[in-house]
């Protein structure tokens, strides 16, 4: 196997040394609720705007697939703090509904 580089930090990994995969998924959610400003819409027209749309657009809004190779360094500093929040700035309630 070929070397590889760290995603975060550009070291060189060496075939043999330890090194992670990190794969990061984001994708749509759906709490059952549609918000709809206007009750007289035209669902036909709403559909066929959609239908325009490039379908790597659509696919974007709805998932995306992140793949990252990070050092043992880089994992523990990633794995410390993954959204990068500001130490001191977390929000309490989020917190609480992630428990």
């Amino acid at each position: 196997m070929a070397s590889q580089v760290c995603s975060r930090c550009s070291r060189t990994i060496q075939p043999g040394d330890l090194f992670y995969s990190l794969l990061i998924k984001v994708s749509a959610d759906f709490d059952g609720i549609i918000k709809i400003k206007d009750k007289k819409v035209d669902w036909t027209k709403e559909f066929e705007k959609v239908k325009s749309y490039p379908e790597d657009l659509i696919n974007e809004e709805v998932f995306r697939e992140f793949r990252f190779i990070l050092c043992p360094r880089c994992k523990e500093i990633y794995c410390a703090n993954p959204l990068n929040i500001p130490l001191g700035q977390t929000d309490q309630k989020s917190d609480k509904n992630n428990v």
